[in-house]
């Protein structure tokens, strides 16, 4: 009888821990879950598979239009300013632009939104000479976790550009662990814009169109050496 007693005893306490660890995982975060179950991917595997999905968007998008909206502000002298342009990209020629009406602030027009823009050209004819500046060419790749963001499972790599060069971002980039693609990003120019721009900090979304991931939305912070701090948004 004592057996038979102390048995259920045990047995009792046994049902008691499991269902605390039943309640304690329903209580975790999904992100913590998704990460717990998780097994450690080889990081030559990741950064191969985003090489070949950044080459796979460059074959296979051969052209686009699109509006672009530019809104800026200073902290120094309160001035604001908003552009709208309308970009046209080509797989072989890169970008050019034609500016759809602006008003504001002529300062920040002619110091931080026309400077952007001549960079946003500037990059796209590299990428159409190199197929993408996101290369091992260009980056030193550290897979230093996994994350969720925008509710897509994504792999964190920290980005270290090997020279300095205002093309190249140093800081995260998350990518999507089901096609690879770039989600979203943070960091600075790994070489100043310009005299006047500095090395913003970067925030930048990407939203997927088509089977594709596109920069959607673009939040900077400019310390500028006129204006002071500016912020930027490009939409």
């Amino acid at each position: 009888m004592r057996r038979r007693d102390d048995s259920r005893g045990s047995s009792v306490a046994l049902t008691g821990r499991l269902s605390l660890i039943l309640v304690a995982a329903a209580l975790l975060p999904p992100f913590l879950l998704w990460a717990a179950q998780d097994t450690i991917p080889d990081q030559g595997d990741v950064i191969q598979s985003i090489m070949r999905a950044t080459a796979a968007r460059f074959d296979k998008v051969e052209a686009y239009t699109r509006l672009q909206h530019y809104s800026a502000s200073d902290d120094r002298f309160g001035l604001k300013a908003e552009m709208l342009v309308r970009i046209h990209y080509d797989h072989a020629a890169g970008k050019t632009f034609e500016i759809v009406s602006r008003r504001g602030s002529p300062l920040i027009q002619s110091r931080v939104f026309n400077p952007l823009l001549r960079e946003e050209v500037e990059t796209s004819k590299l990428l159409a000479q190199e197929g993408s500046l996101l290369t091992t060419h260009n980056y030193s790749f550290t897979l230093i976790g996994q994350a969720v963001i925008a509710g897509r499972p994504c792999y964190l790599l920290e980005l270290s550009p090997p020279r300095k060069d205002k093309h190249l971002i140093r800081g995260r980039a998350w990518v999507d662990k089901e096609d690879f693609g770039v989600v979203h990003i943070e960091g600075s120019p790994a070489e100043s814009l310009s005299f006047w721009i500095g090395k913003p900090v970067i925030i930048q979304d990407f939203e997927k169109l088509s089977g594709f991931w596109f920069a959607a939305r673009r939040h900077s912070v400019i310390n500028g050496l006129l204006t002071g701090r500016s912020v930027l948004t490009v939409e």
